[in-house]
Parts: C-alpha cells; structure tokens; sequence
C-alpha cells in the first residue's frame, strides 16, 4: 500500500498521511498537491473512498530548508499564472473535510487542528505561536520542554528528510497526547511496511543540531559520554559550515537546549536547538 501511495504522492510523510486516513486512524489530513497533478490526486482518493475538499488558493512554496519540506509558503489566487500547490483535505467523511476547508480560510487554526485529529494542547500552542513570520515551531516546542533528552515519537526534526511520526508541532516534545499518536501511526507502518517502519525508527532515534538559518543536522548512532555525545555520521539539510565543523568532530558537548561545543568552539542562541531523541 505504501508503494502505491508514494507513486501518486512522492512523499513518504504525504502518502502516511493519506494512509492513516484510510485505515481510519485519523479523521481528517491536509496535504499539498502540485496543480499539475490535482486531477490524479482526486482520482485516486476517490477510488479508495475518501471524500476531499480543494482550497480556493494556491500556495507557492518558499525559504525551504530542505528538498521534502517547508514551512513556510506564501497565498497566491488559485487562478494566478505562476504554478503552486493547493490544499486537499481528505477525510473519510464529506462534512469534515468540507469544514477542515472552511477553518482554513478563516484562519481558525485551532479548530483546523482539532479536525486534523490534533492534540488540543498542541492547537492551543500552534494558535498561540504561529504567524506569518514565526512558522517554524520546533525552537517553540524546545523551550516548552524539560532538558534536551526526548522519547523519539516525538522527532519533529526530522520531518526535513521525509521522516516523522507526526504531522503536527507538539506543544512540548514530552507531550503524552502526541507520544500517543505517533506509537498509533507506527503501528500502522509495521502493519503495511515493516522495513519503513524501521528505517523511521533508527532515523528517529537521533540527535539533532537544529538552527533556523545553518541547517538541520541529524547526528546518528549516538551515544552519551560524560557531558555530551559521540556520533557517527551527520545527514544535514545543507553543507554550511557548521555542517562540516559536526561532520569532521564526531563529539558534542551539551551544555544545554540552546548551547554545545564542537571541537572548542562554543556555539550559543536561541536560534540554536539541541535536542538527544532515543
């Protein structure tokens, strides 16, 4: 099944999604279709028996940090020349995708979050924290939570390289509604495709380097050492050069959410994340 949705949707995290959906473990999804193959997109649910709802705009993707995701587009009409992506919500019952569309328009982002099946405390975060220029609630999500080591349900980072249990912004990386969620959508993976589910695991279970403007940096096969780590290899949205100062170390020192040393060179800022998902 997972084969076949990803030659309609590309995406490993998008052909979940509309997994998830049709085994009835989510009551409604939101993903992003390229205008060129909306048609294709429709026809395919419709012959698995989802309903689906198309936004009245288009989005143009931008500022991305990786090839898989952005969270960041801009709204353009859904008539407008230049070539984007629409909305589909998809749901396994009409009304709920026809009102996920309406709460989108109307920018109700807390009870779009509760269609989408979402965590109330997590929409209650996402409505608080999210605006045009603050999209991006990873950092958010950090500070909400208590020290830098986390269950791996919960490795939103890695959303950048198409993995992820969930496809919302949890309101702490501790949060136990969302832990919940990701165990659920992980049972379902081993039902349909064991090695994926296994490749998520080991994927999940990183450290991460998480910056706003240098990368995201997935430091794998990590173990704990005195006050910080020994890691293997680094897979990174992009080679800057802090890329290649965690690449060439192998050993980080962690001195706290937003603080490391790598090779004795003290990295500090809000715009820095350490985050130890095992």
């Amino acid at each position: 099944m997972i084969q076949e949705l990803q030659q309609t949707f590309h995406s490993i995290i998008k052909s979940l999604e509309v997994l998830y959906v049709i085994e009835g473990i989510k009551p409604c999804a939101r993903i992003l279709v390229f205008e060129d193959e909306l048609n294709k997109v429709n026809d395919f649910l419709n012959e698995k028996n989802i309903f689906t709802a198309v936004s009245d705009f288009k989005a143009l993707k931008h500022a991305a940090q990786s090839e898989f995701y952005s969270d960041k587009s801009v709204k353009i009409p859904k008539n407008d020349a230049r070539k984007g992506y629409f909305f589909i919500y998809l749901s396994r019952n009409k009304e709920t995708a026809e009102k996920a569309k309406l709460m989108e328009a109307k920018s109700n982002h807390l009870e779009l979050g509760l269609l989408l099946g979402y965590p109330k405390c997590c929409c209650e975060f996402f409505q608080r924290n999210f605006n045009e220029n603050n999209a991006d609630l990873t950092l958010k999500a950090l500070e909400n939570s208590n020290g830098c080591e986390f269950p791996f349900y919960t490795n939103i980072a890695a959303r950048h390289f198409d993995v992820s249990l969930l496809s919302h912004f949890p309101h702490s990386l501790g949060c136990m509604p969302s832990i919940e969620i990701a165990k659920n959508n992980l049972k379902m993976m081993q039902k349909h495709a064991e090695q994926v589910a296994g490749m998520f695991s080991g994927i999940l279970k990183s450290a991460v380097i998480y910056t706003m403007e240098e990368g995201v940096f997935l430091l794998r096969k990590h173990e704990k050492v005195d006050n910080g780590l020994m890691y293997g290899d680094v897979l990174t949205t992009t080679k800057s050069k802090l890329y290649y100062l965690l690449s060439s170390n192998k050993k980080l020192g962690i001195l706290g959410k937003n603080d490391f040393v790598v090779s004795d060179v003290y990295i500090k800022g809000h715009q820095y994340g350490v985050m130890v998902f095992t």
